[in-house]
């Protein structure tokens, strides 16, 4: 019995540290935790509750009032035709670029793979900007040039309708369709090429019946991507729909809070009604996915060989040139050429050039000036608390084995397949009461931020614990350094880069986010893209180009400085997520 008490005492002892360890590890984890189902668990909760009719009442009533309206069935369909017409678009230029410029000779292939990254990188909603001064029906530049050319009456061009709409946001969402197709094709085995070659296919046949039946994966869930992204992008829907008095679903959804009172049961269902879609074609794409094989590794180096394709190279590059000139260079060469310019409708001359519009956006508009610095107040702290969040959780999933962990992780994933405008419905429901009544103040901005771009920190944490050697840690813990001691000396120090990125990748987004913006913001919490937004209706269309272009330049800075970062190219097939 006396021998045995010094052991019990330092089994005690010991006990007390591990606790110590334990409890100071579960309290950080465990903040991070709470704030992630606080961020994004709570506000769902609510938009769910919301539909309902909650606090009020709660009933199916409120759910069958909302879609017997004639408004939010027009704005229903409108919303289908918008995300098919997307969807189809994004797989006619996105496959034939990624095979160019993945597959074949054709010259200038990296020129066009970044050229198409800064198309899916500059805002959506600038690109509507930029397309209502190219394709006006009165004074666009190309409908001018069209009549000058061919003596129209009037611009034979109308952006200002639906297939204008699908196609200023279909030449940034076919991104998706691209990097992933791109990626596909890369690894496509060079031998089955061969194969067919030898048995005296051509090579057009090769890629129709080979190539690209073995990356339909790639195909379709870029094609579902592009559809569900053109879904939330309020940006272009409500810039250039709205005049043309076409509603979709998110401009419905601002309309119903935007109203007297506001009918926040209807904007739920709403809300509800876009989450449906998106489940509904991940679903469709799984269906259609499990009913065919598409293996092609076999556990073999792989090789690629570019076609020679003789003087259809040319052709080919004369077909890419043109889809990235409407998606990047037109748009942005208008909005640089128009914040310079004196009277955008002017011709281009040295009489006519200025730098006045800069300094009205950058220091004498107080709205403009005000959403710049808020800009960057909620870009950085939504990258800090996002990332915080991000590696809390993927340390849980990777390094521990918390019962749960799996459903952290999913529920950090969620909002990248919710629209903005989605994520703001159960942020106000959430926050614009007690227990906690935040709306109104820029606090609110900053959940919906971080409720809607943690999948970014999230996933690039992951990726980046995933890459250091558990036993690192491990060999700390040894030789008896704390919990916490290992952490910051080891963890942190190795995925120090990688966390960066990740906070650049939060940063980007946020800094010209504005589907979720438009319905949470308040005098005096205007951000970059509301001000756009506002002078974009108050017709100060020089200034706002000024504008566009300073949002444009801070957005490709920190791309290019995410690429050094992540040791990649600038035109990596890593893209960002989606903004409004």
């Amino acid at each position: 019995m006396q021998a045995a008490a010094p052991a019990a005492v330092a089994d005690r002892a010991n006990g007390r540290s591990i606790a110590s360890k334990i409890s100071f590890q579960g309290l950080v984890l465990g903040f991070a935790v709470a704030l992630l189902l606080f961020l994004v668990g709570y506000p769902l909760l609510w938009l769910f509750l919301g539909s309902l009719g909650a606090p009020q009442s709660l009933g199916l009533e409120h759910l069958q009032r909302a879609f017997a309206r004639p408004q939010n069935y027009a704005a229903l369909v409108n919303t289908l035709q918008l995300a098919l017409g997307t969807g189809v678009m994004s797989v006619l230029i996105g496959v034939p670029l990624a095979w160019a410029t993945s597959r074949t000779n054709m010259p200038l292939r990296y020129v066009i793979h970044a050229l198409v990254a800064l198309s899916y990188i500059m805002p959506p909603y600038l690109t509507a900007l930029a397309y209502i001064f190219l394709l006006g029906p009165e004074a666009g530049h190309f409908n001018r040039l069209l009549q000058g050319l061919f003596g129209f009456e009037s611009g034979p061009l109308n952006i200002f309708s639906m297939p204008g709409v699908i196609f200023v946001i279909g030449i940034h969402v076919f991104a998706f369709t691209y990097f992933l197709t791109y990626s596909a094709l890369k690894s496509v085995d060079a031998s089955l090429e061969e194969s067919a070659q030898v048995l005296g296919a051509k090579r057009w046949q090769t890629t129709l019946r080979i190539n690209l039946p073995l990356v339909a994966p790639a195909i379709t869930g870029g094609a579902l991507l592009s559809a569900i992204d053109s879904l939330a992008l309020f940006g272009p829907q409500a810039i250039i729909g709205t005049p043309a008095q076409i509603v979709f679903l998110p401009t419905r959804i601002y309309a119903t809070i935007g109203s007297y009172p506001p009918r926040w049961a209807e904007a739920s269902a709403l809300s509800l009604l876009l989450v449906f879609l998106t489940v509904a074609g991940l679903a469709l794409q799984r269906g259609y996915l499990e009913r065919r094989s598409y293996v092609t590794v076999s556990g073999k180096g792989v090789r690629t060989q570019l076609l020679n394709l003789g003087p259809a190279r040319w052709a080919l590059l004369a077909f890419c040139l043109t889809i990235v000139f409407f998606s990047a260079i037109a748009p942005v060469g208008i909005l640089t050429l128009n914040a310079f310019s004196k009277s955008w409708t002017d011709p281009l001359s040295l009489s006519n050039l200025t730098l006045e519009h800069f300094h009205t956006a950058l220091f004498l508009d107080q709205v403009a000036v005000r959403g710049i610095i808020n800009s960057f107040k909620l870009a950085t702290s939504a990258a800090a608390i996002a990332v915080l969040i991000g590696a809390a959780v993927a340390y849980l999933d990777l390094r521990t084995n918390v019962r749960g962990r799996r459903v952290l992780d999913y529920l950090a994933i969620l909002p990248l397949g919710l629209p903005g405008t989605v994520m703001a419905v159960g942020i106000l429901l959430a926050f614009i009461r007690l227990p906690i009544p935040i709306y109104g103040t820029i606090w609110i901005l900053l959940a919906a931020y971080v409720a809607r771009f943690i999948p970014l920190a999230t996933r690039s944490a992951n990726a980046t614990f995933r890459q250091i050697d558990p036993s690192l840690e491990e060999a700390g813990r040894i030789t008896g350094a704390s919990w916490f001691h290992v952490i910051r000396r080891i963890l942190v120090p190795l995925s120090r880069p990688g966390l960066l990125v990740a906070f650049l990748l939060v940063f980007i987004p946020a800094f010209g986010e504005l589907s979720a913006t438009i319905l949470l913001y308040t005098g005096g919490t205007e951000t970059i893209a509301i001000a756009i937004y506002r002078l974009n209706d108050l017709g100060q269309l020089e200034v706002v180009s000024a504008l566009a272009v300073f949002t444009i330049v801070v957005v490709l800075t920190l791309a290019a400085l995410v690429s050094w970062l992540s040791g990649s190219s600038w035109s990596s097939s890593e893209t960002p997520a989606v903004r409004g």
